[in-house]
């Protein structure tokens, strides 16, 4: 009896401890080595990828489209990432876009990233997220751009699940500044945090009519076209979900 009661606190601790357990992708631009850096002439050098926490987030380089970028000092060894080149209109031409996997569905608890203006920059920051990379962004802030360091933080977004016959769930989040002078949006911090998302479903799966070959042009997450040489990763093509492992 004493043996049962034991193996049930200790299942109970278990659960506890799952049930609590938080996962987060953290977005620093510290100064050291890694697989990707960022530098300019002007500034230091700054890791482009993500420190991930909880073991079931994995994040990818942060992609800085259509504008300049230079690591920006903060403290000793931690930079922020100055960014100039921004329009007058947002669109996706200019856009700072962060994709993470996810091996198991999780509750997107919030999203806290630190931002400010420089040098008559952009007035305004959207901010767009999809819980699917295969479905349409969404957006989830309009921020004005402060003049000093501040902390957003975003809540209330979709949870993230593993659609049936995937391996992984996808998000991405994206930035655009607009309203912008000749000056430039810099930020210091992103940081994603999640949790496991209890009694969760995979997806519902796609009907459609089963056809001998799949036709039409291939996608990466970020929606770039590819070519038959590529690296292994996640597609999309017609709609489909494509998982390349070699």
């Amino acid at each position: 009896m004493a043996l049962n009661r034991l193996f049930l606190a200790a299942l109970l601790a278990l659960a506890s401890k799952s049930y609590g357990q938080q996962y987060r992708i953290e977005y620093r631009w510290l100064n050291f080595p890694c697989s990707e850096i960022l530098n300019c002439d002007a500034g230091c050098s700054a890791c482009n990828i993500p420190d991930a926490l909880g073991g079931v987030l994995i994040g990818t380089n942060a992609a800085w489209i259509g504008v300049q970028t230079c690591p920006l000092p903060v403290t000793v060894a931690d930079n922020a990432v100055f960014t100039a080149g921004w329009p007058v209109q947002p669109g996706p031409d200019q856009s700072v876009v962060f994709n993470v996997i996810t091996t198991a569905p999780v509750r997107i608890d919030s999203i806290r990233f630190r931002h400010a203006i420089y040098q008559d920059g952009p007035q305004r920051v959207k901010v767009l997220y999809t819980n699917d990379v295969s479905q349409p962004l969404q957006e989830v802030a309009d921020a004005q751009v402060p003049t000093a360091w501040t902390d957003v933080t975003l809540t209330g977004l979709a949870d993230v699940l593993i659609p049936e016959g995937n391996p992984f769930g996808t998000m991405q989040l994206r930035f655009q500044p607009y309203e912008g002078g000749s000056g430039g949006w810099a930020i210091d911090e992103l940081i994603i945090s999640a949790s496991p998302l209890q009694n969760a479903q995979t997806g519902i799966a796609e009907v459609y009519q089963r056809a001998p070959s799949v036709r039409g042009p291939l996608y990466d997450v970020m929606g770039r076209p590819v070519g038959s040489d590529r690296a292994p990763g996640l597609y999309q093509q017609q709609g489909r979900r494509i998982v390349q492992v070699e």
